[in-house]
């Protein structure tokens, strides 16, 4: 096999064994290439030789390795079916494209005596596709690539270290990726629906309502026993609302001691969120939706992505039910933009001690565009906006709507003053005293999921003249995800999410 730097590797595989339960493959290898001019480059040519023997090695090996499993198996399965035998058929070429490149075995054909059958033995223990194997460790590459370059480039970066010129096609990457995180989305689902079918009581509580066209006797009785369970939980909750909220026991004095901080003593905070990216015309949509969350405890945190909210909801909803917050024994505090879906989700909650803070970048970021079409310039703008935000800004909401009102007579545009009163009202219940908390040193903005919107989907989804599938977008966003959570290596290794109680993210 020739390499990139006219060197040729010469080997030979001269024993192939299994000892202890180990293969062990034996062999020689050589390297004959041209002597580079003594130059700035000499390491540099030496160093694409060695890659090049290197991989030309590799794919020896594992095509030796793969051609002897394939032999235990036959001698494992030699009394074909039914215990008449088989009788070889001669050999089928079929190849494997892996990190380092693409490695053709000869796999034996077999007609089972029994039937009269010819069949692939290796093809149906090992489950591989029928036109080639994409292996494990390359989609892997694929995807990890994916996640930072575009197709193109993740094509062109895993043939080049493949040594091996359009190993996979641009279309073969997409597939790829979409296939992977599709998977590793239907796993991510299946975790939370099998958590939340193993307690009845927790997805009554974290789950809206499926049906709405009234409870059976049964429903009632289990949704009062429900209720009842959440009042008794409330009342463990001796701490009461979270600081800044009114009837708090908390005080900014004593939270600013405890550490770490940025997450209320007691509490789980969501942060919820979603990222809107460019959509493909054959979408048939301008814009498509990515729901986001991240779950955080004084010591933990978790990420989660999903293509509707009412999958992103299951999923937060079985981490909630694995902390226990539906039994009262956390605190669960929603930190977010205030956006109407989130708001449904927050209400329909039936857990003890829950309360929602509206962030206060989005508030202001919601005052000031309404001021900035309500009154009369911007030195108007900014007078009432330093008014209204520092009212707001110490949980004195019926104050700044008062001073909202006042100032109607003044204003330009009174339907802009409006929408922002009726805005305000609406959150009201989500307004508390942000000076407190940040005196305190506890999160009044939703920071968290924000970054981690730019980690899964802004930063590699929203550059300029990009278009994006569900399917894409939904499956970089699930595999970072993963990431961050410290599930990936797991998932590729086992096929398998672990378990919340197996594996914390830190």
């Amino acid at each position: 096999m020739r390499t990139n730097v006219h060197g040729q590797p010469i080997a030979e595989i001269t024993a192939v064994k299994l000892e202890d339960g180990q293969l062990l493959l034996q062999g020689t290898f050589a390297l004959a290439c041209p002597v580079p001019q003594q130059d700035e480059r000499l390491p540099e040519k030496l160093e694409q030789a060695v890659e090049a023997g290197g991989q030309a090695i590799k794919r020896l090996l594992f095509q030796h390795a793969l051609e002897h499993a394939e032999l235990e198996l036959l001698v494992a399965r030699r009394k074909g079916t039914n215990g008449l035998g088989f009788q070889r058929r001669g050999r089928k070429c079929y190849p494997f494209k892996a990190v380092f490149g693409t490695v053709t075995m000869r796999r034996q054909q077999v007609k089972q005596k029994a039937d009269g059958r010819v069949v692939l033995p290796s093809a149906e223990v090992w489950r591989t596709p029928q036109r080639m194997c994409i292996t494990p460790g390359l989609r892997a590459a694929i995807c990890d690539g994916m996640r930072e370059q575009s197709v193109r480039q993740t094509a062109a970066r895993v043939a080049e270290r493949a040594g091996e010129e359009a190993l996979l096609s641009a279309a073969e990457v997409v597939n790829i990726v979409h296939e992977e995180g599709e998977r590793l989305q239907a796993a991510q689902q299946q975790r939370a629906a099998a958590v939340l079918a193993a307690d009845a009581a927790a997805a009554r509580q974290l789950l809206p309502p499926e049906d709405t066209s009234g409870p059976t006797g049964a429903d009632e009785a289990a949704a009062e026993g429900a209720d009842n369970a959440a009042a008794a939980a409330a009342e463990a909750l001796t701490a009461g609302p979270p600081l800044g909220f009114p009837g708090s026991l908390a005080t900014a004095a004593a939270a600013a001691r405890e550490q770490p901080r940025q997450v209320d003593a007691g509490s789980v905070i969501v942060q919820p969120d979603e990222v809107q990216v460019h959509a493909q015309a054959q979408t048939g949509r301008q814009e498509l939706l990515v729901y986001t969350a991240v779950v955080l405890t004084t010591c933990r945190r978790w990420y989660f992505t999903a293509a509707s909210a009412a999958a992103l909801v299951a999923q937060v909803a079985a981490l909630l039910t694995h902390l226990g917050v539906h039994q009262g024994q956390h605190a669960l505090l929603f930190l977010a933009d205030g956006a109407r879906w989130i708001r449904n989700w927050f209400d329909q909650l039936r857990v003890p001690g829950k309360a929602m803070i509206l962030c206060w970048y989005h508030l202001v970021k919601k005052c000031q565009t309404q001021l900035s079409m309500a009154c009369k310039g911007r030195q108007h703008r900014e007078r009432v906006q330093a008014e209204v935000l520092g009212l707001l800004w110490e949980g004195r909401v019926q104050e700044a709507l008062a001073v909202l009102q006042a100032r109607r007579p003044e204003m330009r545009v009174g339907l802009a003053l409006d929408q922002l009163v009726e805005y305000l009202r609406r959150r009201r219940a989500y307004l508390p005293n942000y000076q407190a908390r940040q005196q305190a040193g506890l999160w009044i903005a939703s920071n968290r999921v924000e970054k981690f919107n730019d980690w899964c989907v802004t930063e590699r989804c929203k550059h300029q003249g990009m278009a994006w599938t569900y399917r894409g977008v939904t499956a970089l966003a699930a595999l970072e995800a993963a990431d961050r959570n410290g599930e990936l290596h797991e998932w590729r290794q086992t096929g398998k999410l672990p378990t919340w109680g197996e594996r914390q993210a830190a």
